[in-house]
C-alpha cells in the first residue's frame, strides 16, 4: 500500500471520527443551545407590557359566543369530518353565509365537496416523516366572498377549520376552542366587512378535515377550487378563545419579515400580547416547536401564498372532551377577534397601496 493511500485512509478515518463525535456530542449540544436561546427569546416577548387595557368594540361578542356554543354543543357530536355533526355544521354555515350576504365561491354554490383516498402522506426533506391518512367521504369546504372596492386585486383569504375529533370511546370531543372559536370569529368578521368593504375582495373559507391531516386545504388546491395566483394573503384562525396569560401567537413573520412593522402597529392598539414565534427553522430555533405546518396555513404556504396564523398555545383541555364552550374566556376571545380585525384592515391597506405603485 502506497504512502499516499495510507494517508488518504487515515484522513478518511479521522473525518469519520470527527463526524461521529459531532453527531454524538456537538450536534445535541448545539441544538440544546439553540432551543434555550429561542425559549429565552419567547419568554422575553411574553414579559413586554401591554399598550392598552381595552379595545374598541366593533364586533358582537354575544353573537360570537352563540355561534361558538352552537358548534360545540353535544348535538354536533364533535363535528368529525364526514360525520352527521359536521354535515349539520356545514348546513348551518350555508345559512350563515346566506344571511351575511356572502357570494358563493365554491365549485357548486358555496361548497367544494371532495373525497380522500386512504394513503401515506410524506413530508420533510432531511428527516423524512410519514403519516397515515384515512379515507374521507362526505367532506366539503364552505367558501363565500365579498367584493373589494378596487377592481382586479386578488383575495385576502380568511380561513378556519370547522371539523374536530368527533366521538371517541363514547365521549364527545366538543372542540370549542379547537376550532369553533376560529369559525365563529371568521363569521363575525364577515358580518363586519359586509358593512365595511375593504380594498381587496375577501374570501371566507370554512375548511373541513383539518384534523385528518389538513386534507380540506390540500383538496382545495388539488381540485383547483382556488388557485394560488388568486390569493394575496391567507389569515388562518385556529384556537382563539382562551389563554391565561392573554397571549396570542402570530406565526409567519420569519417567512414574511415585512409583517413586523404591521404587527407593531396592531400591537399598539391591542389588549392581548402578540407573540411572534414558532415559525423559525431548526437551525435557528433548535427543538422549539415549529407551527408553520400545524394547521391549514401550512398548505397555503407550500403553494407560495403569504400567510399568518393566529392561535393560542395548547392548553390542558386541547384535544380532550373538556374543550367546551363554558371554558372559553369571552373577554379574551373578543379582544383577540378585535386584534385580528385590526390586522386585516391594516393588511388590506398596505397591500392595496403596494399594488398601486
Amino acid at each position: 500500500m502506497s504512502t499516499m493511500l495510507k494517508r488518504l485512509i487515515a484522513w478518511l478515518v479521522l473525518l469519520g471520527v470527527l463526524v461521529f463525535a459531532g453527531q454524538q456530542w456537538g450536534y445535541p449540544a448545539w441544538q440544546s443551545w439553540l432551543t434555550e436561546r429561542e425559549v429565552a427569546r419567547i419568554e422575553a416577548l411574553k414579559s413586554l407590557p401591554l399598550p392598552v387595557a381595552a379595545q374598541p368594540g366593533r364586533l358582537d361578542p354575544d353573537r360570537m359566543m352563540q355561534d361558538l356554543s352552537w358548534m360545540a354543543h353535544p348535538d354536533r357530536q364533535g363535528r368529525e369530518s364526514g360525520q352527521p355533526g359536521a354535515l349539520a355544521t356545514r348546513h348551518w354555515l350555508l345559512e350563515q353565509y346566506q344571511q351575511i350576504g356572502l357570494q358563493p365561491a365554491g365549485v357548486e354554490g358555496y361548497l367544494h365537496e371532495y373525497e380522500v383516498q386512504e394513503h401515506i402522506q410524506f413530508s420533510g426533506v432531511f428527516r423524512q416523516r410519514q403519516r397515515h391518512i384515512e379515507a374521507i367521504s362526505n367532506a366539503a369546504n364552505v367558501l363565500g366572498s365579498l367584493p373589494g372596492k378596487q377592481a382586479g386585486l386578488p383575495y385576502i383569504a380568511i380561513s378556519a377549520h370547522y371539523d374536530h375529533l368527533g366521538v371517541r370511546n363514547g365521549e364527545v370531543f366538543h372542540g370549542a376552542d379547537d376550532n369553533a372559536s376560529g369559525v365563529a370569529a371568521m363569521l363575525e368578521l364577515a358580518r363586519y366587512f359586509a358593512q365595511h368593504p375593504t380594498e381587496h375582495p375577501l374570501l371566507f373559507m370554512a375548511l373541513d378535515s383539518e384534523e385528518k391531516g389538513l386534507q380540506g386545504a390540500v383538496a382545495l388546491f388539488r381540485d383547483q377550487a382556488i388557485r394560488p395566483d388568486q390569493l394575496a394573503f391567507n389569515v388562518n384562525l385556529d384556537m382563539l378563545s382562551r389563554d391565561t396569560e392573554r397571549q396570542l401567537f402570530a406565526v409567519g413573520t420569519y417567512q414574511h419579515p415585512w409583517l413586523h412593522p404591521l404587527l407593531d402597529r396592531v400591537q399598539q392598539q391591542s389588549s392581548v400580547r402578540l407573540i411572534r414565534a414558532h415559525d423559525r427553522p431548526w437551525w435557528r430555533a433548535g427543538r422549539t416547536e415549529n407551527w408553520v405546518n400545524s394547521s391549514d396555513h401550512g398548505v397555503f404556504h407550500r403553494h407560495g401564498v403569504p400567510f399568518i396564523y393566529f392561535g393560542v398555545a395548547d392548553h390542558p383541555d386541547y384535544h380532550t372532551p373538556r374543550d367546551t364552550s363554558d371554558r372559553v374566556d369571552a373577554e379574551f376571545y373578543q379582544a383577540v377577534s378585535e386584534t385580528v380585525l385590526d390586522f386585516i384592515l391594516r393588511l388590506d391597506q398596505q397591500l392595496a397601496a403596494k399594488a398601486q405603485r
